[in-house]
Order: structure tokens, then C-alpha cells, then sequence
């Protein structure tokens, strides 16, 4: 069995994490978003705008038949080009590559903590497995870096508000994850999600890393009190701290410019 990695990336728009597992996985591949469906597909809407693919009108169309100087045309053969460049995002156009490799990716939606927590005892799921014991998809993969993925997206979030706010309850959960990573040989992957308020800066992600939490779980909150810090009883501590016992933090290629 191969060795088995735990990165912690950068957060990521839903349109750069698509792309990543896109580009990384190989078969099998699972994404867990950890949020409704209905959330997730708004903020890919928001972050991955439908720009439509224009074309130049045709000759017989312009509404003017007066003759036009050589300035006139210049600008207009300018203009139509610029908007014959104009393409759709990406993810909105249906290669076939990009389409056979989005058949190889299980995606689960885990909109509670405890979706999460019973999804991730259960893996990985049945395989199915053809005569003589081939793998579907395996065919198709390309040798190289790509490596079979478990993706969780929303990790910290997911516990944020809950009862589970804790070292405790985040140790909890990623113990569950690291064990499920390495029962099934893939890799695992965590990323938070970056608000459309941040653009490309990664400084925005660093915060859920920052972020302090109570060790147990059930820590009361002391009210008044504005700082993070000093609003829980007892100690804190920072969840890069929690995660840093089995994830590796490295900077996701959607930040590698900065």
C-alpha cells in the first residue's frame, strides 16, 4: 500500500478547489463537502461567473449603411475581436478529459458533523470491481504525480457554533479522517472555504488556522468579553496546532503567485 500524506492547503474558492482535484486525482477520488448542497452550489454560481462566448455580428446585420471610413473600421475590427476572445470559465466547458475524469470523483455532502463523523467510520465505500479484479477507470489514468484523494472541504467550519468547538472534538473528527485516509491508501486533503471578500489573498485563509478553541468539549464561554482568547474558561488552544499532529500546511497553487 502506498504511503499515505495529510496536507492542510490554503482555503480555496469551490472553483479552485475543482480545479486542484481536477488536475491531482486519480482513481478512486472522493470530495466531501462539508455543507449543504444548496450553499455549495451558490457559492460556486458566485465565484465561477457564466461569461458567454461572444461572436462578431455578421456584415448584414449593422444597423447603419452608412459607408465607414478606414478609422471607424479599424476600431470596430478591434472591438469584434476582443470579443470573440472572450470564453466561458473552465470548469463550465466539457472536455472530454475533463469529463471522464469527473466520473472517476465520489462527492458526498455532509452538511452536519454528524453526517461527517458516520460517513468517514463506514470508509471507503464498496468498490466495484470488474472480472480479473481491474479497477473502472484504471485504464485511463496517466503514470505520474496523481494520487487517489479523500478531500474535505469545510473541515473547521463544520465544528465552528457546535458543541464540538474543542481540541477535543476537532482531534475527534480528524483522528476519524487520518484513520480513514490510511484504510483506504489515499491521500487526504483538508481546505477551508476563502471568502469572495478575500480575492487572491491567502492572508484570509490563515485565519481559520489561527483561530484558538477550548481543549474539551462542553467549555463555557465567558460573555463580555471580545477577545477570542479570553472568551472561553481554561486554556486554548490554536487549531493549526490540532491539525498540525497529522497535516503537513503548504500553500494551495491557487496562492502560489503571491
Amino acid at each position: 500500500m502506498p504511503r499515505t500524506t495529510f496536507l492542510a492547503l490554503t482555503p480555496a474558492l469551490p472553483s479552485e478547489l475543482l480545479t486542484y482535484i481536477l488536475t491531482h486525482q486519480a482513481y478512486p477520488t472522493t470530495l466531501i463537502i462539508c455543507q449543504p448542497r444548496a450553499i455549495f452550489m451558490s457559492a460556486l454560481q458566485r465565484c465561477m461567473p457564466n461569461t458567454v462566448q461572444r461572436r462578431p455580428p455578421p456584415p448584414g446585420q449593422r444597423s447603419s449603411s452608412i459607408p465607414l471610413d478606414d478609422t471607424e473600421t479599424e476600431v470596430i475590427d478591434d472591438t469584434e475581436a476582443n470579443s470573440s476572445k472572450e470564453t466561458k470559465h473552465p470548469l463550465l466547458t466539457a472536455t472530454l478529459q475533463q469529463v471522464a475524469t469527473s466520473r472517476c470523483v465520489d462527492l458526498a455532502f455532509a452538511p452536519t458533523l454528524s453526517h461527517l463523523r458516520a460517513y468517514l467510520a463506514v470508509f471507503p465505500p464498496p468498490q466495484c470491481v470488474r472480472k480479473g479484479g481491474e479497477l473502472p477507470y484504471a485504464h485511463f489514468e496517466k503514470k505520474g504525480d496523481r494520487k487517489p484523494l479523500v478531500v474535505v472541504y469545510g473541515l473547521v467550519a463544520l465544528h465552528r457554533d457546535t458543541s464540538q468547538w474543542s481540541a477535543q472534538g476537532l482531534g475527534d473528527t480528524v483522528a476519524a479522517l487520518v484513520e480513514a485516509g490510511k484504510r483506504s491508501g489515499r491521500c487526504v486533503v483538508v481546505v477551508e472555504e476563502k471568502e469572495l471578500d478575500f480575492g487572491n489573498d491567502a492572508q484570509g485563509g490563515r485565519t481559520a488556522w489561527g483561530d484558538r478553541l477550548p481543549m474539551l468539549n462542553g467549555s463555557v464561554r465567558r460573555a463580555g468579553l471580545e477577545s477570542q482568547d479570553g472568551a472561553w474558561s481554561g486554556r486554548t488552544v490554536e487549531v493549526e496546532r490540532v491539525l498540525g499532529r497529522w497535516f503537513a500546511f503548504k500553500r494551495g497553487e491557487w496562492d502560489e503567485d503571491l
